[in-house]
């Protein structure tokens, strides 16, 4: 067994990797920049660049529990009530995978209609909703002067198939909408005319469809059974009476039905003066036709995106928004009052369609527990404890890497470690606590390749209560110590202590999450003794930043987190 110390630029922390043959080095570019009591459920993300995709599971601290690399640009990854994981990919698959990253199926539309990424619902009973195009060739010009007689209309279909891909029903728009329900940036006179741009299906509670048809800012309900038009919201064929709203909804990405019967979308606000996205939510009267805005949540007008993005209602209540395609992509959770639970950002201009909330497990393996609690270990002592891995379901399993953020905690099992079908291998969890407290950490037990990881989480608790054995006290009187920085997370300021027992150089210096200097906090000869110094951050963006130590052969190295 080796252990190695790296420092995952853009995601939390220096870790810990136990590792067997392999080293697992993607990164996630995106940072964690506000975290307060956000659901405990793992983010969805799936992230394309130069035609190469990525589809990510990862916690709050963006630890991946599952990574897969695949070629072509990635739509709408999540999890489905059926149990499948599935994405899109531009412009013509739409795949299924099981909880191993397995593909096991695929989602067409009938013969004749092309496939469209924007969405796919899947029910319990494993049908589904799709949506399709036609490219119609229409006369143009006995619509509009100017209009081509050889027109291509890109329309958008809705089709729902059984399990084993037969078509039961199917809506065609250009049977229901009007040529010039189109809002008025769509020129008609264009040889390729894109009509309707539908980006969102939508099971409705009674059963019927909500569907977002982006080109006519307009959510229309139809018929799940006839195919009529229920009723249509925003657009020129607008239904309903808008109170406490004077603004609308302009080129929206999706829509939603919230479990207390509002409507949510994401509203990107193209066109409108000034231009900027948001979360829009209202009480709607299907009886009276009015729609009672509930809440607009933006980023103070801040945040525009031109395309994408999604809106989800999480299971703690909470709302998650993916703000699309933009110049500083996002992902934001807040909840009722509008206050801001949870955030990260991406590096740079990232191709992000929608990110999802969802509870997930992989069952490529299993583990008896969820979590291990050491309770009280005395400094320079010891706890061990047992749990096991099972492998049910495949001709063998490999694990090759336990990772962890504390070195407190660790795995004596040697790696790589070979699990046969319905066979099952003890490990043991190791606690030797560093400092007095309490220490809190996962256990990642991964099974890792070039192009896929499959991991689990098991949570660990300790508590040291401070009593130091004779062993361990003779090293402290002889070493050094650095302390954790309090506050943390911290704004803009927070004390960092530590102690040297001998006369020696220090160096105290703080780095950025890509390893560049930004202060020097001690650089001098100290005597013996205990010191505090403060870290004043007030020149510097919010972020994960570390400070490292050095006196003599001694180093040491923590993190701490700016938040603004």
């Amino acid at each position: 067994m080796r252990i190695n110390r790296l420092k995952y630029i853009f995601l939390t922390a220096y870790i810990i990797i136990q590792s067997g043959s392999v080293v697992y080095t993607q990164s996630l570019n995106a940072i964690v920049t506000i975290n307060k009591k956000p659901s405990k459920d793992y983010l969805f993300l799936g992230l394309s660049s130069n035609a190469v995709g990525q589809l990510w599971i990862v916690d709050n601290d963006l630890t991946p529990v599952f990574y897969k690399k695949i070629n072509g640009t990635i739509f709408d990854f999540k999890y489905q009530p059926d149990h499948e994981l599935t994405y899109n990919i531009y412009s013509t698959y739409s795949y299924g995978m099981d909880n191993s990253g397995t593909p096991n199926d695929q989602f067409f539309t009938p013969e004749g209609f092309a496939l469209d990424v924007h969405d796919l619902q899947i029910l319990k009973d494993g049908s589904y909703y799709i949506l399709g195009r036609e490219h119609l060739t229409i006369d143009m010009s006995q619509y509009v002067d100017g209009g081509d007689t050889e027109a291509l209309l890109i329309t958008h279909t809705i089709h729902h198939m059984d399990a084993n891909d037969n078509e039961i029903w199917r809506w065609r728009s250009i049977d229901h909408y009007d040529i010039f329900d189109v809002d008025d940036h769509i020129d008609l006179t264009q040889h390729q005319i894109d009509w309707t741009h539908c980006n969102a299906i939508e099971i409705d509670n009674d059963g019927n469809i909500l569907l977002s048809t982006r080109n006519f800012d307009e959510i229309t309900k139809i018929d799940s059974k006839t195919g009529e038009i229920i009723w249509r919201l925003g657009g020129k064929k607008n239904q309903f009476r808008f109170i406490n709203d004077t603004l609308g909804f302009s080129r929206q990405h999706d829509v939603r039905r919230r479990s207390n019967g509002n409507l949510m979308m994401f509203d990107n606000g193209h066109f409108r003066s000034p231009q900027f996205s948001s979360y829009v939510e209202y009480k709607l009267n299907e009886d009276s036709l009015t729609a009672t805005l509930v809440r607009r949540f933006s980023r103070n007008e801040s945040v525009y995106s031109e395309s994408r993005g999604g809106v989800q209602e999480l299971s703690n209540g909470n709302t998650l928004i993916s703000w699309g395609e933009n110049q500083d992509p996002c992902v934001t959770e807040f909840n009722d009052k509008d206050s801001i639970e949870y955030e990260i950002k991406f590096a740079a201009l990232t191709h992000q369609y929608r990110a999802y909330c969802f509870p997930w497990k992989t069952d490529y393996f299993y583990v008896n527990t969820d979590s291990l609690n050491f309770g009280t270990v005395s400094l320079g002592d010891s706890s061990y404890q047992k749990m096991w891995v099972k492998n049910t379901k495949h001709d063998s399993v490999i694990i090759n890497e336990f990772y962890f953020k504390s070195s407190a905690f660790s795995v004596t099992n040697r790696l790589p470690i070979t699990i046969q079908k319905n066979d099952s291998v003890k490990l043991v969890v190791k606690y030797k606590p560093y400092r007095n407290g309490y220490s809190y950490d996962k256990l990642n037990i991964r099974s890792v390749s070039d192009t896929l990881l499959l991991g689990k989480q098991v949570d660990l608790y300790g508590i040291s209560n401070g009593v130091i054995t004779d062993v361990q006290n003779q090293n402290i009187k002889k070493g050094y110590y650095l302390s954790e920085n309090y506050p943390n997370p911290f704004n803009p300021t927070t004390d960092i202590r530590y102690r040297i027992s001998e006369s020696k150089f220090v160096s105290l210096k703080v780095y950025n999450a890509l390893g560049e200097e930004v202060a020097t906090l001690v650089s001098e000869q100290k005597a013996p003794g205990s010191y505090r110094v403060e870290f004043d951050g007030t020149e510097l963006p919010s972020g994960i930043y570390f400070y490292r130590m050095q006196a003599g052969n001694y180093t040491m190295t923590e993190k701490m987190v700016l938040l603004r």
